[in-house]
């Protein structure tokens, strides 16, 4: 349903009230005026039956005088006791025409008529109101209406009191339309009587034509509803019947009749003249109506219509509404103020829908349909990304304030470079220069941008990975250039100088990263011995004998074949999934250690951590739980940990370290000599061994230079007081040289290659004699 207009609205409820009103007056002089109706029916109704009943009694009266004076007429009983019947009729004739009786007899006390003045009783005939005769012998008289030969009479009976001869003399008047007519003309109101014997109509007689009387709504006890005398035809009659007079044998009915248009003449010139008035009212009001709902509606119009403008997005409509009235006036001041402000909202919603909020930049939407309509005209360009690395540690160490700053200080200077920048997300940047740029001069821009960053006398480092892609050379869609972006930074990431320039290999090794990580999560959670554990015995040169071994991990997958844990590991720390490789490697190594301590060797296994693993703090208590259900004392465990890792976060590795020797961990420094550790913090790490690179231990017997760096870190790990362990022999020159020197422990495949656990239990029963100096 269409909504209606407010020209509509004000239409109709003005003429609407007014015809309201109308109503109301003509509804209320209407119920009024039948209400006075209806008591004046009600009164003249009850006037009539009263006048109805006054006239049959004085009637009544009259006959009782008549028959009084004939039944004490001596002659007249002289005539009965002699049985004169002539002068009986003389008479009853005489008598009758002096008082204008339409029916006198004489009648026997049996009921047998005896002389009669009207052809309706017979002499000789039996009077056909036995149960009346029996009255008046018993009480002297008696008075009834009566139907004789469709006649109807008021009749009365008075008993002649003649010694040896007694008998009843009758009079009565006929009851007809000249006595109704007679009520008529006292009451103005038609009368009808009428005899029912047995339910059915014996006689009827009434001033009302038949057609009238058939139509005639009748009034019963003095209540007829308000529709019953609004709606009823002219010359309709209002009636009210009483009974009046009840018999053994019939039913005397009498009917007064009200003429409706007598009533309601003057009430229907009433409604008219009301119901004109009305209308003439309404006419007016809806041509006030008009003219208000106009004035009204017409500045309310072109608000609508601005307001319609507004919400299509167009905020520069003027706003020119003159009106007489304060309200719309002030409505209209309102939508321009309204219109201004969103307008104003809408620019900075548009500004931060496509910004970034705290560094000013273009977010990555708005920087996607810049790339999209570059694409779109045709235009050769570079799409340069830029990513802080460990920007995250820089949240970590100077707070998310400091790191804010950082943010803001590296979009600043992509700002000053020119052409388009935007920060896609933490620490990374999208720049496209206006005009492409050489990788060398790329390199200066990136020493600029790599500038420290100082903020009350805090200094923050940092260092920027950037890839580098051309379009449409490299990509021929948006959706690459954001995709082939984060192949390239990450292998910048990796890379010497960490800036690289887009090329196709880059998405293969990214693939082969992403199927890595695919497969590796499935084999953490299946049942399948894809991943397993190899150990790689340790020489102690002073006992000649096995005493340690080196956990290493090993990946056969199904899918890739045979991954190798340089390659595996590096994405599983960056993919979030070092964590269940250790809990693997920790639980197998540690299920491995009883095996070895039940076969009766006396073998610790050291097992290789991260720097992640490190900083968890979960990770001691799961292998405490580890320990307990596997009942395997902790001196079966040592641990080895990365150089360059422990450089990353210093004191907080040393707290975690304390926390594995107060637990009776061994805890070595992995690829000793390649990381950037000084002596003093050396000092303070809860350390008992050193471990020496392969890389200066694979030729040592033929490279003098390797020769003075590992006999170096010897002495200075005989300083500290710290076990030495060789990794990396690979021949039995530099075997001799290692004990000589005197390091303590020794491993590489001249001792033997990482075997699995039950290979390496045999592998030592059977070397347990072997002289390794020979």
């Amino acid at each position: 349903m269409s909504a209606k207009s407010l020209n509509q609205h004000v239409f109709r409820l003005s003429s609407g009230l007014v015809l309201l009103c109308a109503i109301a007056i003509l509804v209320n002089v209407w119920i009024s005026t039948i209400d006075q109706a209806k008591q004046q029916l009600a009164n003249n109704l009850k006037v009539a039956e009263s006048v109805f009943k006054q006239v049959l009694e004085t009637r009544e009266s009259q006959l009782f005088n008549s028959a009084d004076v004939l039944t004490s007429d001596y002659g007249f009983k002289a005539a009965i006791g002699s049985q004169d019947s002539p002068t009986i009729d003389s008479v009853l004739v005489n008598h009758g025409n002096r008082i204008s009786a339409d029916l006198m007899a004489l009648i026997s006390l049996s009921g047998s008529v005896r002389n009669s003045t009207s052809g309706n009783l017979i002499p000789g005939s039996d009077f056909p109101y036995p149960q009346l005769i029996e009255q008046a012998v018993v009480e002297g008289g008696a008075s009834e209406i009566l139907l004789i030969d469709d006649k109807l009479y008021q009749a009365l009976l008075l008993r002649v009191r003649v010694p040896g001869a007694p008998a009843l003399a009758m009079v009565g008047f006929e009851i007809n339309n000249n006595l109704l007519s007679l009520t008529k003309s006292i009451t103005q109101l038609d009368a009808t009587i009428q005899v029912k014997r047995n339910d059915q109509s014996m006689f009827q007689a009434s001033t009302l034509s038949t057609q009238a009387l058939n139509s005639s709504v009748m009034l019963e006890n003095e209540d007829i509803s308000w529709i019953d005398l609004s709606f009823m035809p002219d010359h309709q009659y209002i009636s009210k019947s009483f009974l009046l007079e009840q018999s053994q044998q019939d039913q005397i009915w009498v009917m007064m009749s009200e003429d409706s248009q007598r009533l309601f003449g003057e009430f229907n010139q009433l409604q008219i003249k009301v119901t004109v008035i009305a209308l003439l009212s309404v006419l007016l009001a809806l041509l006030f109506g008009a003219l208000v709902s106009r004035k009204l509606s017409r500045p309310l119009g072109k608000l609508s219509f601005v307001a319609h403008k507004i919400a299509a997005g167009n905020y520069e409509q003027s706003i020119d509404v003159s009106s007489n009235t304060r309200e719309i006036d002030e409505l209209a001041t309102s939508f321009q103020t309204m219109q201004d402000n969103i307008r104003e909202r809408q620019k900075q919603i548009s500004y931060q829908a496509s910004h970034d909020m705290l560094t000013d930049l273009q977010n990555r939407y708005q920087i996607r349909d810049v790339i999209t309509d570059k694409f779109a005209a045709n235009q050769s360009f570079q799409v340069i990304g830029a990513n802080i690395l460990g920007f995250r540690g820089i949240n970590d160490i100077f707070g998310y304030q400091n790191g804010d700053y950082c943010l803001q200080t590296v979009a600043s200077r992509f700002k000053q470079l020119g052409g388009e920048s935007a920060r896609l997300n933490g620490g990374e940047f999208l720049w496209i220069p206006a005009s492409p740029i050489a990788l060398d001069e790329l390199r200066e821009i990136q020493k600029r941008i790599e500038q420290p960053v100082t903020i009350d006398d805090v200094v923050m480092n940092i260092k920027l990975a950037i890839g580098v892609l051309s379009c449409p050379d490299n990509c021929e869609n948006t959706e690459n250039v954001f995709k082939r972006l984060n192949i390239s930074l990450d292998e910048a990431r990796t890379s010497v100088g960490l800036l690289v320039k887009y090329h196709e290999d880059f998405e293969k090794r990214y693939a082969r990263r992403l199927a890595i990580i695919s497969e590796l999560k499935h084999a953490l959670v299946s049942a399948q011995s894809e991943l397993k554990m190899v150990y790689q015995p340790k020489l102690e040169l002073k006992a000649g004998k096995v005493t340690h071994a080196e956990a290493l991990i090993r990946w056969n997958s199904s899918t890739l074949g045979f991954v190798p844990p340089d390659e595996f590991i590096g994405i599983a720390e960056q993919a979030g999934l070092i964590g269940q490789v250790t809990d693997f490697v920790i639980k197998t190594a540690i299920i491995d250690a009883k095996r070895i301590v039940e076969s009766g060797l006396d073998i610790c296994i050291a097992i290789n951590l991260s720097a992640k693993d490190i900083l968890n703090p979960k990770l001691l208590s799961v292998i405490e739980q580890h320990l307990k259900h596997y009942q395997v004392d902790a001196s079966r465990l040592s641990f080895e940990i990365t150089e360059s890792d422990l450089v990353a976060d210093p004191k907080k590795a040393v707290d975690e370290l304390n926390r594995f020797r107060e637990m009776g961990f061994s805890l070595a420094i992995d690829d000793f000599g390649t990381g950037y550790s000084s002596l003093a913090y050396l000092k303070q790490l809860p350390v008992s061994e050193l471990k020496i690179d392969k890389s200066f231990v694979l030729k040592l017997a033929e490279q003098s230079s390797d020769q003075q760096i590992v006999q170096t870190i010897l002495e200075l790990a005989h300083n500290f007081q710290l076990g030495v362990i060789a990794e990396g022999v690979e021949n039995q020159q530099s075997l001799k040289l290692l004990k000589e020197w005197g390091c303590d422990w020794v491993q590489g495949y001249h001792v033997c290659r990482p075997i699995d656990v039950e290979d390496m239990i045999q592998w030592c029963l059977q070397n347990a004699q072997t002289n390794w100096f020979e």
